[in-house]
């Protein structure tokens, strides 16, 4: 039975992008990922050990956008995704969308996001 888990909104301060001021100031990022897992096990047992653990999800999420620095938003996109199924062997593939609130581009806006999808082979 497959099952998709949520994570929803993590917010964290990071210090990604191009420009030295994103390196020196950091900002808020916003990361929604998905994981598609096979709970039949877990549903079955009512056991932790039988399904994926999404606080440990949380803070693997949490230790990459705070300690570690990227330029690119694809480059953080698919240190998640693969950290996550590196990490997490029940998921069978997963989905990030990484959120750029305060992208530093002229205009009015609502930042920018990059989704993206691994699965295992």
């Amino acid at each position: 039975m497959l099952a998709t888990i949520h994570l929803k909104k993590l917010r964290f301060h990071g210090r990604h992008g191009v420009l030295p001021e994103e390196a020196a100031l950091g900002q808020l990022w916003i990361i929604d990922l998905d994981l598609v897992v096979d709970i039949a096990q877990a549903a079955a047992t009512d056991d932790l050990d039988h399904a994926v653990n999404y606080a440990d999800v949380y803070s693997l999420c949490q230790d990459i956008v705070v300690n570690e620095r990227f330029a690119l938003v694809e480059t953080l996109a698919n240190r998640i995704l693969s950290s996550v199924l590196s990490a997490h062997p029940k998921v069978k593939s997963a989905t990030v969308t990484v959120h750029k609130p305060q992208a530093p581009i002229p205009g009015i806006h609502d930042g920018i996001a990059i989704t993206a999808s691994l699965a295992r082979a």
